[in-house]
């Protein structure tokens, strides 16, 4: 496992820093003022060659209370921490803070490193060494493997190296092929190379090359360059110690907090759903509505905390919280955050992210409670399966490059949900996109309540429009999988699908035993006009008919082949088109063309429906038009 982050934790003067120089040769100092003062204010950096050749990158971090904002961002990436005790004092107010804020961000494994044990004898050791078993009892920490080290004499490194080079071997890999995500902690520009980031890669792969997006402030830059312990290399994966240098990008637009990641993958929010824990020791109960410091990430903001289920949290208590931040950060499913009191900044507590870009909540509300203890649930046994539900619904129906997007998993994982929630019958597929069932269901109900009220009142008619059902469902639902929706009921023999026209499976029109005399004689109105009939409104007014029935009833007697329709107003009884196509070809059979005045002649008719008909016999492709004449049409022509 080459990808490993290791960093430091501990009250300030304890030694990190001085630990870090000895088992990497690196001084993670770097400011003029930590060098004067002696201790470390921002955080170092160094590459760690572990024993057995394995490299790893070491984050130190600063101990002094006034720079717990930069410690925040050096431990969000830490797989292995290295909690550092002076052997001299013993656990300090710092000691104990740094290690809250690890246990709220969920680090999993460590080593408690005592130093400066070349100060103190051996009795002091083993009294220190107690006091740090009964402070860490409880806690991650709890019987972790603790080494004693002086960095000034030597003594004890080489057999903590051999132990970090043990434990790194048992942290999990990060999800090389997740959705890039790089939290920068520094940015800055070097003359002839522009401007350079640097962070821990928590997830995903970053190439040379591609195109990145940097978020805020929302822009894209091209990855010019990328280095992972001072070598140039064409690619950076998941738990490596990244600098990237990046064209398009001006120094002043990126900060610590923002984050490098896939375009479109990633979007700013100022809410999130959280689950919150509150410390035991925090000094007072928080009260809805509370502003606190807000730390994620390397980024931080100002929070309301606006209590869902609670009026007051209080101290060793847990809540569902929504955070209304100051500002917008990144955020994801699961992330890690801590948060300090307002004022005096001290840590009271942290949690996971439930939703990361959830709509706003109101208090008290059992839907909204119960949604986000499913999606906690979902994150305490380690799976996304209610993440991904969620997801679904919000969406109507989405692929999985979207759902790829929108829930920021591996393309793996994704598709594992998927197949299970499709086994279980949960979720079903709509074309290339994925649905829930019961909403799948729903609009199925809801296509063929619409058809029945459809024939209900408009026996005659042969169907619905395929468009006008459409307006049925939700406008989000795309074309392609309203067509695959309307297969699947055709399919499952729960509807018809006849050009345009869809009905109940089954379904044939009749007239109401009322309308079955009149609309014969409306038949018999047609037969005697030949080609000269009434028209439509003038027919449904002598057979007794409301002429506002004219597209039903027509309709009907077009769709069962006795009428021929060639316009709005102008009907054929089939008996009479049929004899004037008979007209037409025989009139083909001694000529080449037609003119309408000759077919007008022929038919002994006049214009108004000559032209009609002529045209009808257009779009049948029986004739065609050459300016002012007409050909017969060929077979070979027509196919």
């Amino acid at each position: 496992m080459e990808h490993i982050i290791i960093g430091t934790a501990g009250h300030v003067d304890h030694g990190k820093t001085v630990l870090i120089k000895a088992l990497t040769g690196v001084d993670t100092d770097r400011l003029r003022e930590e060098k004067e003062r002696g201790i470390s204010i921002d955080l170092g950096f160094a590459p760690f060659l572990l024993p057995s050749g394995r490299l790893a990158g070491v984050v130190d971090v600063p101990g002094h209370e006034r720079f717990i904002h930069n410690m925040l961002a050096g431990a969000a990436g830490m797989d292995l921490v290295l909690l550092v005790v002076d052997a001299g004092e013993g656990i300090m107010p710092q000691t104990r803070e740094h290690l809250q804020i690890l246990q709220l961000l969920g680090v999993q494994k460590g080593i408690v490193v005592l130093t400066k044990i070349d100060l103190v004898d051996a009795e002091w050791r083993e009294l220190v060494q107690e006091e740090i078993r009964e402070e860490l009892r409880g806690t991650f920490l709890e019987g972790a493997p603790m080494a004693a080290v002086s960095a000034y004499t030597g003594e004890g490194i080489a057999e903590l190296k051999e132990l970090i080079d043990r434990l790194t071997r048992q942290v999990a890999p990060r999800d090389a092929a997740a959705p890039l995500r790089l939290p920068v902690d520094r940015a800055f520009s070097l003359p002839g190379f522009g401007t350079v980031v640097t962070g821990t890669l928590i997830q995903g792969t970053v190439l040379t090359g591609e195109t990145v997006a940097v978020i805020p402030p929302g822009v894209e830059a091209r990855v010019r360059n990328i280095q992972v312990h001072d070598r140039d290399l064409p690619e950076a994966r998941a738990g490596q110690r990244v600098a990237l240098n990046l064209s398009g990008l001006e120094k002043k637009q990126v900060q610590r907090g923002s984050v490098v990641a896939r375009p479109g993958i990633y979007r700013p929010t100022a809410l999130v759903d959280v689950a919150l824990s509150l410390l035991p020791a925090a000094p007072r109960s928080l009260k809805n509505m509370d502003p606190v410091h807000f730390f994620l990430g390397t980024a931080r903001a100002t929070a309301r905390l606006l209590l869902l289920e609670k009026d007051t949290l209080k101290p060793g208590e847990k809540g569902l919280v929504q955070c209304r931040l100051d500002r917008a950060l990144v955020a994801d499913r699961g992330d890690p955050f801590v948060i300090r009191s307002y004022s005096p900044m001290t840590t009271i507590g942290g949690g996971r992210v439930l939703d990361p870009s959830p709509a706003r909540h109101r208090r008290f509300r059992a839907e909204t409670i119960a949604h986000l203890r499913e999606l906690e649930q979902d994150q305490q046994s380690g799976g996304a399966t209610a993440f991904v539900r969620q997801k679904l619904a919000e969406l109507i129906a989405a692929d999985r490059s979207r759902l790829v997007r929108e829930t920021r998993l591996g393309a793996e994982q994704l598709e594992q949900i998927l197949e299970r929630l499709a086994g279980e019958g949960l979720v079903a597929r709509l074309a290339e996109s994925y649905v829930e069932k019961e909403r799948l269901q729903a609009w199925e109900e809801k296509i063929m309540a619409a058809l029945r009220v459809h024939h209900r009142q408009n026996p005659l008619s042969a169907g619905i429009s395929r468009a006008s059902l459409r307006g049925e469902l939700p406008a989000a639902l795309g074309q392609r999988e309203y067509d695959a929706l309307l297969s699947l009921m055709a399919e499952a023999e729960k509807i018809s699908v006849r050009g345009d026209l869809v009905s109940l499976f089954g379904y044939t029109p009749r007239p109401a035993a009322e309308d079955e005399a009149k609309i014969n004689r409306l038949v018999e109105l047609y037969r005697q006009g030949g080609l000269q009939p009434p028209s439509a409104k003038e027919a449904l007014a002598g057979a007794g008919l409301d002429s506002r029935r004219r597209d039903e009833i027509c309709g009907y007697l077009a769709g069962r082949g006795t009428l021929v329709k060639l316009n709005e107003e102008l009907y054929l009884h089939r008996e009479a088109y049929e004899a004037a196509e008979a007209l037409l070809r025989k009139h083909f059979e001694t000529a080449e063309t037609l003119t309408l005045a000759q077919f007008r002649d022929l038919a002994n008719r006049t214009r108004k429906n000559i032209q009609p008909l002529l045209e009808h016999f257009d779009q049948r492709k029986i004739t065609r038009r050459v300016g002012d004449y007409r050909v017969l049409v060929s077979r070979g022509q027509r196919d």
